[in-house]
């Protein structure tokens, strides 16, 4: 329906009598309830209190856009904008397709995949892909508390997707890929934290692991000697687990399984892309990480999350 048709619509509205209008409203909330997209977006509409260009909260309405989402105008800057502005949602196209994509999003489907059943590009399957990930990417703990998992594991190193491969070419049957250190440390209240790292050596160690650490907390480690330097001067208690000894679990409940076990789902998850560019890596860990802290599966998380 055009904006002349609805606009004769309205105006019929109050020839309308009072059964009628409650089955209006009743259709209308059945509608409006059942477009999740739309609603989040109404949400967030309601949030908009200051102007992202100055931060002034001199605000008016000003119009719609042609999907319908309400636009504002800054009496302070003269500058319009509307509730997508400055979430990685603006200007997405096809908003109908998006919730239908994260929940291909859920289920794991790779691009190429996901851009046939939607009737989309390979293109906008990628840049979707990476606008749904780009919050969550962001969104890592600033601080571990109480008993604390850290170890490191790695990752073959994949060009995957890139026009220009930055190192020399390899012989068939010439060696062992190079492989990408991820550093990965959560405490049992469930926060987990995640950097690829350019090289596996203390100082990048500590640069990852160090402002994440509390006071007086526990931190449980391999036997990686670069863990007992970090920690040295710290009020940290530090708990190495050292294989070789056969030592896994100390006291009954200092131990570094929990973090295993959850870099082992993320890994058996990681196989179905068959093999991911190191360049989205980070994506890809953040990606995996919304998905456990959201297990219920709530169908608008990500669009919420995107706003």
């Amino acid at each position: 329906m055009n904006n002349k048709q609805f606009q004769t619509f309205l105006r019929q509205i109050s020839s309308l009598n009072y059964s009628q209008l409650k089955q209006l409203r009743h259709s209308s909330d059945t509608q409006i309830s059942s477009n999740i997209v739309g609603q989040a977006i109404s949400d967030r509409e309601e949030t908009i209190s200051a102007c992202p260009h100055c931060d002034s909260k001199k605000l008016n309405r000003w119009g719609m856009t042609k999907q319908g989402i309400q636009r504002f105008r800054c009496k302070s800057c003269n500058k319009t904008f509307n509730a997508l502005s400055g979430t990685p949602l603006y200007r997405m196209r096809k908003p109908e397709k998006w919730l239908k994509y994260t929940q291909l999003m859920w289920q794991g489907v790779p691009l190429r995949k996901a851009a046939s059943e939607l009737d989309i590009n390979l293109r906008t399957s990628f840049r979707w892909r990476h606008v749904f990930l780009k919050k969550p990417s962001k969104a890592g703990c600033n601080k571990l508390t109480g008993i604390i998992e850290a170890d490191e594991t790695f990752i073959p190193e994949s060009f995957k997707g890139r026009k220009v491969i930055a190192r020399k070419a390899r012989k068939r049957g010439g060696g062992d890929t190079d492989k990408v250190p991820v550093f990965m440390a959560l405490d049992r209240s469930g926060d987990i934290t995640h950097k690829v790292l350019e090289r596996d050596t203390k100082e990048e160690l500590e640069l990852a692991l160090k402002p994440l650490l509390a006071s007086s907390s526990v931190l449980c480690t391999d036997g990686n000697l670069s863990y007992k330097s970090i920690v040295k001067d710290l009020d940290i208690d530090h708990k190495r687990l050292i294989a070789l000894d056969n030592q896994r679990v100390i006291y009954g409940i200092y131990h570094i399984q929990t973090l295993n076990n959850y870099m082992m789902r993320w890994k058996t998850w990681l196989n179905r892309f068959h093999g991911v560019g190191t360049a989205y890596l980070e994506n890809y860990l953040s990606w995996f990480r919304f998905m456990e802290q959201h297990a219920a599966q709530v169908e608008q998380d990500w669009i919420k999350a995107a706003l």
